[in-house]
């Protein structure tokens, strides 16, 4: 128990003790009570992803996320998978376009309708040009090209601000950022592909800013439209119970993280939500971490009754409050970063960078339960595993010189704990 009147979430939102009244936000929720069961896999060996795309499902997966290039042959991945039925997504690291005709030879093979095909490609060009530095203003021309060539069912203009939470950003900045980032493509595509946007979260550990941050998301879009004139359609949201704060060391402890984080994504409304395996973190892809990650979602559908409820959250005090709260402090990052020049503009003169950078610092915890809080001391990391030291900020910029932009940094907020943990038994 604590005595004190507030508390704080790490970004230093503060919660007030009681709420008596607040805004009727009228957020939208997803369009059915039910949400999308991701699982994701990268794609190395085609026969491999297929075994595995069969497994996933068998055990109730009901969205399949691959992560490839577009030399790889996307028939032999998606053979013997019934389309119609599930979610597909697509990340893509070469061409997108080039990715979404193989799939469309693909259905047409197996004669598959396109009008259901259903799920998203993933080409983003700000997020590429945030993550390597570089931007390539041929994926605009991707884009242009998919709004083409993809079926209607198929999300193609892509907001990956899953990437901002990934680095640590604060709620309030990863929507920021989303709303100036879904700003940039509005102002240049027009309304060229509007059904057919999605933006990617992650959810972290404080549930109910979480809820709170993506019914927020759904406020912004719908002024986002009204702001250009343009008829309101649903937007989809993916959400991903983010690596950022998962420890290596107490690994099951991850179990409990991502459990607060999927409740939070799936109550805020997310369509469709991708719970990271406990154990990713030190094994990567691991049949026992995804079995677990898809019984956390069975548990609150099934168990729980999360999928028999529209919009659970509405007319909460507390999260109705919160949800205007960051509507307003995104706006005005997004105003923000209209004066800028724009987001591509803002990450060139390394505002993004430092705004993160800034929120890192004050985030970055002291005490990790599993890694030096309540530590299993007897505990030793897996063979193979190494940490190494964070780069400082000047160390990072220095590696990264030659860049137009300096790469955001991924962040995990116990890395730093761990190795200071691991370097004291060496």
């Amino acid at each position: 128990m604590s005595d004190l009147k507030k508390r704080s979430y790490p970004h230093g939102e503060v919660v007030e003790p009681l709420y008596t009244s607040s805004p009727d936000n009228n957020v939208g929720f997803r369009n059915h009570p039910w949400w999308t069961m991701v699982q994701e896999h990268l794609v190395e060996k085609e026969f491999i992803a297929n075994d595995w795309a069969h497994n996933r499902l068998q055990q109730g997966a009901s969205g399949l996320l691959f992560y490839l290039t577009d030399e790889q042959y996307l028939p032999r991945i998606l053979e013997g998978i019934k389309l119609e039925y599930i979610s597909l997504g697509l990340v893509v690291e070469g061409s997108g376009p080039a990715v979404m005709e193989a799939l469309l030879h693909h259905a047409h093979n197996e004669i598959i309708p396109v009008q259901k095909l259903s799920g998203f490609i993933n080409i983003d060009p700000i997020e590429i040009a945030a993550r390597t530095g570089i931007w390539h203003e041929n994926k605009m021309y991707e884009l242009g090209e998919l709004s083409r060539l993809t079926p209607t069912r198929m999300k193609y203009m892509c907001c990956n601000a899953n990437f901002y939470g990934s680095c640590g950003a604060s709620p309030t900045t990863q929507l920021g950022l989303a709303l100036a980032h879904l700003d940039f493509y509005l102002s240049n595509f027009g309304d060229v592909g509007l059904s057919q946007y999605w933006v990617a979260l992650t959810s972290g550990t404080y549930m109910f800013e979480e809820i709170a941050k993506h019914r927020a998301l759904r406020v912004l879009w719908r002024e986002l439209l009204e702001e250009y004139d343009y008829p309101f359609v649903h937007l989809e949201i993916y959400s991903e119970t983010s690596t950022t704060h998962q420890s290596s060391f107490d690994a099951h402890s991850n179990l409990l993280r991502a459990t607060s984080a999927a409740f939070g994504a799936v109550t805020g409304g997310a369509d469709a939500v991708q719970i990271r395996p406990y154990n990713s973190v030190v094994k990567g892809f691991d049949a026992e971490g995804e079995r677990l990650a898809l019984n956390q979602h069975f548990i609150m559908a099934y168990e729980s009754g999360m999928d028999r409820v529209m919009d659970p959250a509405k007319g909460s005090y507390f999260i109705e409050d919160k949800t205007s709260a960051l509507v307003k402090e995104a706006k005005l990052i997004c105003k923000e970063i209209r004066q800028i020049g724009g987001i591509v503009e803002a990450l060139k003169s390394g505002w993004i960078q430092d705004r993160i950078d800034s929120e890192v610092k004050a985030a970055m915890p002291e005490k990790v339960l599993g890694v030096n809080f309540y530590p299993n001391d007897a505990e030793k990391l897996p063979e193979g595993i190494t940490i190494a030291p964070t780069l400082s900020r000047i160390e990072h910029k220095e590696r990264f010189a030659d860049r137009d932009i300096e790469p955001l940094r991924v962040v995990r907020w116990s890395e730093s704990l761990e190795f200071q943990r691991h370097s004291s038994t060496l």
